[in-house]
């Protein structure tokens, strides 16, 4: 081990013929002291991930503060209930339309299909920690927003 064979030659074995081999060969192996300490970050970061939000969806009564797609602004009232087969009943009350729509809550969003003169729509609204519900929609005009506040 401590001499180079010469050019041709196979290197020389360090053991003797018949000599028992003594030592055992463990190979080393070294794990990085920060993996530990990223496994923890990501176990906790999964975790808080998978919390549910301080605010659930729930039903009644709120007030809607909306916006247009093409920027003008309405407010009004909006109702949302439990409907059959785990479904939600929503209804807008703006200007001088009812809107109904048929929705469900998945995985704390609240998403629901509505028609409105004539033309299908879907509204799709988060919950924030307040409890207020932020979303979008279209009637395939381009986008509006919505801000639900729990009355």
């Amino acid at each position: 081990m401590g001499r180079a064979a010469p050019p041709g030659k196979p290197p020389a074995c360090p053991f003797r013929v018949g000599q028992a081999v003594s030592r055992r060969i463990r190979p080393e192996i070294r794990v990085p002291r920060f993996r530990p300490l990223l496994f923890a970050a990501l176990l906790a970061l999964g975790l808080a991930a998978s919390w549910p939000a301080f605010a659930q969806i729930r039903e009644g009564a709120y007030d809607v503060e909306g916006t247009n797609p093409d920027g003008t602004t309405y407010d009004g009232q909006f109702l949302l209930r439990a409907g059959p087969g785990g479904a939600w009943v929503a209804n807008w009350r703006v200007a001088n339309e009812n809107i109904m729509g048929l929705g469900l809550i998945q995985a704390g969003v609240l998403a629901v299909s509505f028609v409105v003169n004539g033309r299908p729509g879907v509204a799709v609204f988060e919950v924030e920690p307040d409890g207020r519900l932020r979303g979008s929609w279209t009637t395939g005009g381009g986008l509006g927003t919505e801000m639900l506040t729990p009355k």
